[in-house]
C-alpha cells in the first residue's frame, strides 16, 4: 500500500518536532556559562560555584588576608575545620576576594589580617583578644567574650558569583 500524502507528512512533522525536543532537552543539559569575576577581584572563580568577598577596613599592606571556608556547624572554627583556606597579600583599605566552591550551599567566613605571616590570629598574653583584625560572614557584634555561632556566620550561596562584605576589626 502506498501511504498518503497525509501519513507523510504527519510523519514527517513528528520527526521534526521530536528533534526539535531532543535539542531542547540537549541544551539543558550544557552548563551556563560562569559569571566573571569582577574587576580587581582576587583569587580562583573556577569552582562549580564561588563567592566575591569583600574585606573592608584592612588597615595595612603587611602580610596576607586570609579567608577560611567552613561548609559545616561541626566543623565551624574548629581546628583543621575550615574546607579551604585562601591567603592573599594584604591591601590597605578594600580587597575584594574571588573564592572558588565546590557547589552551591550553606558557608561560614572567617577574614583575619595575618600580619605577621605566621597563619593563624593572634591574641594577646591571657588569650583573650586578638592581636590582629578580624570579622565574620553577616557581621556579627564581635564580643571577645565568645565567639560567635554557626547560625549568625553561615549564608546561603544559591548562584555562582554573589557577594558579600566582611568588616575586619581590629582591637
Amino acid at each position: 500500500m502506498i501511504p498518503s500524502l497525509t501519513t507523510s507528512r504527519r510523519s514527517r512533522a513528528l520527526r521534526a518536532s521530536g528533534a526539535l525536543a531532543l535539542a531542547l532537552v540537549a541544551s539543558a543539559l550544557v552548563p551556563a556559562p560562569a559569571m566573571a569575576a569582577p574587576a580587581g577581584c582576587e583569587g580562583d572563580s573556577s569552582g562549580n560555584s564561588w563567592v566575591f568577598l569583600e574585606a573592608q577596613g584592612m588597615r595595612n599592606a603587611k602580610g596576607w588576608l586570609t579567608v577560611k571556608i567552613y561548609n559545616s556547624a561541626d566543623e565551624f572554627l574548629a581546628s583543621g575545620g575550615s574546607m579551604d583556606v585562601i591567603r592573599v597579600p594584604a591591601k590597605p583599605g578594600n580587597q575584594r576576594v574571588c573564592m572558588k566552591l565546590p557547589d552551591n550551599g550553606t558557608y561560614a567566613f572567617f577574614v583575619y589580617h595575618d600580619e605577621d605571616q605566621d597563619k593563624k590570629l593572634n591574641f594577646n598574653f591571657l588569650k583573650m583578644s586578638p592581636t590582629e583584625g578580624g570579622g565574620f560572614s553577616n557581621n556579627p557584634s564581635m564580643n571577645r567574650i565568645r565567639r560567635p555561632s554557626w547560625k549568625e556566620t553561615a549564608i546561603r550561596i544559591s548562584r555562582p558569583g554573589l557577594a558579600t562584605r566582611v568588616t575586619v576589626n581590629y582591637p
